[in-house]
């Protein structure tokens, strides 16, 4: 996913934004503003702020969404040039069988499953995540230090009572973290502006502009001007 960091002095803010396209069978608004909500919730909750010379910027997410017909939404990724804009295709089943954004960290193209609970579940959040280039940590064993980061991926060993089963041993079945108990922390959202640099106000952008379009199932689209989209 792609998005433009901006570097406003005057409120002592950092302002991440985007904004997420979605399109497909199951792109309503209803579970558009659901994402979105969860999307703005988690990635603002830990009040992450960075030092920039003297002066101290909170950083703030602000998150918007669109639901457009395929034809509308073929328009406007032939003429995309804003690093804001992300194009979301939300389906019941694709062939990798799980959310994804495109096939690298930091794409602003997605296919997502209303099967990993999109809204309710914390996978749009880390889906975000991983679409602002951020990998899953190297570490998979975060016991002792509290909830669980937006990017630990499933399978990930937690404290009991953030696994499937509190009862279960550590890596057992059952003994793995449970999704939903995943935050997000203050250093994943300073790794997201790594390449923030002060002494430039302009516009950080945030990942790449692969503009990419899938089909109902998750296969890339080869996109033309005389493309008939379905």
């Amino acid at each position: 996913m792609s998005a433009i960091a901006t570097l406003k002095p005057e409120s002592t803010q950092i302002c991440i934004e985007a904004e997420l396209v979605f399109y497909g069978k199951y792109a309503t608004d209803d579970l558009a503003q659901k994402i979105v909500l969860e999307i703005n919730q988690m990635w603002n909750e830990p009040n992450a702020k960075l030092q920039l010379g003297s002066t101290l910027f909170d950083i703030v997410f602000d998150i918007k969404y669109t639901c457009l017909g395929n034809h509308a939404v073929l328009a406007k990724v032939l003429n995309n040039t804003n690093y804001a804009v992300n194009f979301i295709r939300i389906e019941d089943k694709n062939l990798a069988e799980r959310s994804m954004m495109g096939f690298g960290l930091g794409e602003n193209s997605g296919h997502w499953l209303i099967t990993d609970q999109l809204g309710d579940s914390t996978t749009a959040a880390h889906e975000f995540g991983h679409a602002l280039g951020l990998p899953h940590p190297d570490q998979l064993d975060f016991r002792f230090t509290g909830m669980p980061p937006i990017m630990a991926p499933r399978g990930t060993i937690v404290d009991p009572n953030f696994q499937w089963n509190p009862l279960a041993e550590p890596g057992a079945l059952g003994g793995t973290m449970r999704p939903i108990f995943r935050r997000v922390r203050a250093n994943e959202v300073l790794q997201v502006l790594r390449e923030l640099n002060p002494e430039n106000l302009e516009n950080l952008k945030i990942g790449k502009l692969t503009n990419q379009l899938f089909d109902d199932i998750g296969r890339p689209v080869a996109l033309n001007r005389e493309l008939t989209f379905e």
